[in-house]
């Protein structure tokens, strides 16, 4: 008897490559686009530019492969709070090698604690070292869902969510930063938090269903890390969807470790960089370790243009101090004056 793959191959039917999955079917695009035969107007033409964009790119996706595990290392050095949640994710990125294809899977995880601490920069870094996109989205406003899951083709403004445009790039691996989660509750308006329920669960996150094209997509590879200032105010059912971590601001020498990842960052992202030596120095580490992350950033791109207005290529501590008065750190320890 013939197997299924080979009554597809016959039934010319197209396969995923190595590393790919599907993202639609065909079938349901095409049933789709016929249905549209029931609008008119700026609508119909959104719909069907949307269905026809998705078609010509074909039902097939490429997915993440898994790093080794050592490719996280950094983040335990220049995010040491961070480590309990990093190593969580070494331990998954082990079991996604396993696999035939090695692609990534990693769970959805809730990192707790105060502002400032480096959540969002953690979620970046990682993003990048993982070799996905990163997407942030803030929850915290509490907005409509359907800038979420899209609205209605039905009314003159329907559009597709953000979760379908998340899903029309080369690649379905992306790890979106959900801010604020708390913020986003059973009992709010346009059905709260729904539709993160159905996003957390591998099964119904295979078919999702945006309310603009009422096409299923597979949004099963977009990865979750959630950021919260309270986990306590989160929904029981939404946060049972998480492997939650509880991460402090960094302490002692963890704080210098910080300070020189955050320098780091800066020479290497920032284009006139490189017109500034490489060696922060100590004097001007133990100063910015009284800072919490969101902090140092700031304080030192200060401290970077208070030394181009002198004309230097190196930074002294005078450039971090005579930007900080009244400020956290001029109300803190250091004993400098």
């Amino acid at each position: 008897m013939e197997g299924r793959a080979e009554k597809a191959r016959k039934a010319g039917v197209p396969k995923p490559k190595v590393g790919q999955r599907q993202l639609f079917d065909p079938k349901e695009l095409t049933e789709r686009k016929a249905a549209l035969a029931d609008l008119t107007g700026d609508n119909l033409k959104a719909m069907l530019k949307a269905l026809e964009k998705l078609e010509a790119a074909g039902p097939f996706r490429d997915v993440a492969t898994a790093p080794p595990p050592s490719a996280l290392d950094s983040l335990k050095s220049d995010f040491p709070n961070f480590s309990a949640v990093t190593e969580t994710i070494q331990k998954h990125l082990i079991l996604s090698r396993l696999g035939a294809e090695q692609l990534l899977k990693i769970p959805a995880i809730l990192v707790n604690g105060p502002p400032g601490i480096g959540k969002t920069a953690y979620c970046s870094r990682l993003a990048g070292l993982l070799g996905v996109r990163f997407e942030q989205i803030d929850l915290s406003t509490g907005g409509a869902n359907f800038s979420m899951t899209g609205l209605d083709s039905g009314y003159s403004s329907g559009h597709p969510g953000r979760i379908w445009q998340s899903l029309q790039h080369d690649s379905l691996s992306v790890l979106w930063q959900l801010d604020e989660v708390e913020k986003c509750t059973s009992d709010g308006r346009y059905g709260g938090n729904q539709y993160l329920l159905g996003l957390l669960e591998p099964s119904s996150a295979q078919r999702f269903i945006d309310n603009s094209t009422l096409l299923p997509l597979n949004a099963s590879w977009i990865f979750y890390i959630a950021t919260s200032n309270d986990k306590a105010a989160i929904d029981g059912p939404l946060r049972s969807r998480f492997h939650v971590f509880d991460i402090e601001a960094p302490k002692g020498r963890e704080l210098h470790a910080v300070v020189h990842s955050i320098h780091r960052s800066i020479l290497q992202t920032e284009p006139w960089a490189k017109h500034f030596e490489a060696d922060l120095g100590e004097e001007l580490t133990e100063i910015l370790s009284g800072l919490s992350p969101r902090e140092i950033r700031r304080s030192l791109v200060d401290a970077f243009a208070n030394a181009a207005l002198a004309q230097r290529t190196h930074l002294l501590a005078v450039d971090v101090q005579s930007q900080q008065k009244g400020s956290s750190l001029d109300s803190r320890r250091i004993g400098f004056l």
